[in-house]
């Protein structure tokens, strides 16, 4: 996408979504504006170009390809995944290691590829674009709703829950950008600290665009997430999750007065959200690794935007051994060390959203959480793996709020509500202070994790006035060689995320600053490997060498 469509407005051609999944959401919708005159017309509109686009993993012809992964990128910075550097050979889809390097080993420039070349100019861009458009169409749908002719109170309803929806859908696109490109909310700097550029007007702006405070893109959200609660005051069971009801608005409501460090708030609105829907699925004595815990059949997901397919990227062919191909794959990248560490044994998602049975022999940890079996490819997934809400984000953004608070009876409580539903033979929590806000952390860790939490999380801790906490990260990147028909490893580099570095924010893409220098740039420090390991003729780590680490 052209960077210019970043900020005007875009013509909206027709948007087909593909209709071979049976579910409300891939129906097919081919409502353009011009033709926009009754409430279902902008329903239509709003569901066919509001939404985000379908991820998909599939192969056709022997070529594996990934469509629309969205942003699955939210998982590569943070410490949830690790390079796969444990098998011999080359790992499973080395392409996606490749593609991924500049934002998993936090480089200052994120649109230059593993060799340095500046070919990812538009990978870097497409966050930034896709958001901003879809931005736009939400703005688009929200000025149409003067022109739209109501003649019953059944359009009028409608009417009302398209405009709720719309508003909900933008605020959770401007999330999305101030937390990749501002700094995390800080209550005494975030008046003064760049954001993103808001512009909520359908009128065509031929201007240069500023920076928003951080402060005031947040108060945008909280606008947009008023009218959504006043619009849907009547919605308490959406036809289906990819419609938006209170209790959708409530929990994200909640999230953002967690990053607000609105305690008080945040604890206000995850109750309202429980006090709708406080279903938890039982997860704790899993035994099935065929069953995936994640999807639109699950009555803990109230709402979901766009399909996953992240799991097929970081593994692209599980459980190959049910497959008509022989040969041996494993992960590219693999669930970290120190993710697994925090699942006890008797942790029903331990095999639930992770697990170490489906690669053949290696029993490395990979991704489990939502369907990413090679019988599934070609088929879209019901859920999103980074704009989807659970009740369990509830019980934990009450918790958290709760123990911020110093209420850590009631937060102790609410972590037992959950965990009893994961856990077998669950012992009960019973925490207090730093202790109780530490394990809360974990638990988000264990119950959120590849859902696009944890680098949001790590980035609002940092700035927890009570209780901050930081976190160092370290990442692999390997190279390989096509040697004897085989591919080896060649070099292993390590790179080191320190605590409160600049690279917890994304710098403004390139053609962004390029284009509109009026945007500016983000400080994002220089980073070199601090160690290389050379791998030996057999495969084993060889010499090591010692890097600097900036």
């Amino acid at each position: 996408m052209n960077i210019r469509y970043s900020f005007h407005i875009l013509s909206l051609a027709l948007l087909t979504l593909l209709a071979s999944c049976q579910s409300d959401f891939l129906k097919e919708y081919s409502q353009d504006m011009s033709r926009v005159q009754t409430p279902t017309d902008l329903n239509e509109l709003m569901m066919g170009d509001c939404l985000l686009p379908l991820g998909l993993a599939s192969i056709s012809n022997s070529t594996y390809s990934i469509d629309n992964p969205n942003y699955a990128v939210l998982h590569f910075m943070g410490d949830e995944l690790q390079e796969n550097i444990s098998t011999p050979g080359r790992p499973d889809f080395l392409r996606e290691c490749e593609t991924y390097f500049p934002f998993f080993c936090w480089q200052q420039d994120t649109y230059r590829d593993c060799k340095g070349a500046s070919t990812m100019t538009s990978d870097e861009a497409n966050y930034w674009n896709l958001t901003y458009e879809k931005i736009d169409r939400c703005k688009m749908v929200i000025s149409a709703e003067k022109d739209v002719t109501c003649d019953n109170d059944v359009d009028r309803a409608l009417l009302r829950h398209v405009m709720g929806e719309t508003h909900f859908l933008r605020a959770t696109y401007y999330y999305m950008l101030v937390n990749l490109y501002g700094k995390p909310y800080t209550p005494q700097t975030a008046a003064s600290t760049p954001g993103v550029p808001i512009k909520v007007s359908a009128k065509v702006e031929d201007k240069e665009f500023q920076r928003a405070s951080v402060a005031d893109v947040y108060q945008q959200i909280l606008n947009d997430l008023d009218e959504a609660e006043k619009d849907l005051s009547d919605v308490t069971t959406p036809g289906n999750i990819y419609h938006v009801g209170l209790d959708a608005v409530y929990i994200f409501r909640s999230r953002m007065a967690l990053y607000m460090q609105d305690w008080n708030q945040a604890a206000d609105y995850a109750n309202k959200a429980l006090q709708l829907n406080n279903y938890l699925q039982t997860v704790a004595g899993w035994a099935s690794n065929t069953d995936y815990p994640i999807s639109s059949a699950n009555k803990e997901v109230v709402f979901s935007n766009g399909a996953s397919c992240f799991g097929n990227l970081v593994f692209a062919y599980p459980q190959r051994k049910n497959s008509s191909w022989d040969d041996p794959y494993s992960p590219a990248f693999e669930v970290s060390d120190h993710l697994v560490s925090l699942f006890s044994d008797n942790d029903g998602r331990r095999k639930a959203y992770i697990t170490n049975e489906d690669d053949l022999g290696y029993h490395r940890w990979s991704y489990h959480k939502i369907n990413n079996s090679s019988k599934h490819l070609g088929t879209y997934n019901t859920v999103s793996d980074v704009f989807s809400l659970r009740t369990a984000e509830a019980y934990l953004n009450l918790a958290e709020a709760d123990a911020e608070l110093g209420k850590d009876a009631e937060a102790c409580q609410y972590l037992n509500k959950l965990r009893d539903s994961r856990i077998l033979n669950n012992t009960a929590v019973s925490l207090s202070g730093k202790e109780l806000i530490t394990f809360v952390r974990e638990e988000r860790e264990r119950e959120l994790c590849f859902e696009g939490h944890r680098w949001f999380d790590l980035r609002r801790y940092s700035v927890d006035t009570k209780y901050p906490q930081t976190t160092t990260i370290e990442h692999t990147f390997s190279t390989y060689t096509y040697v004897d028909y085989e591919n080896k490893r060649q070099e292993t580099y390590y790179y080191r995320l320190l605590p409160n570095d600049d690279a917890y924010t994304l710098d403004i893409p390139y053609n962004v600053r390029d284009f509109q220098k009026s945007i500016g740039s983000n400080s994002r420090p220089a980073r070199q490997p601090f160690k290389t390991v050379a791998a030996s003729e057999d495969g084993d780590a060889g010499d090591e060498n010692s890097g600097s680490d900036r």
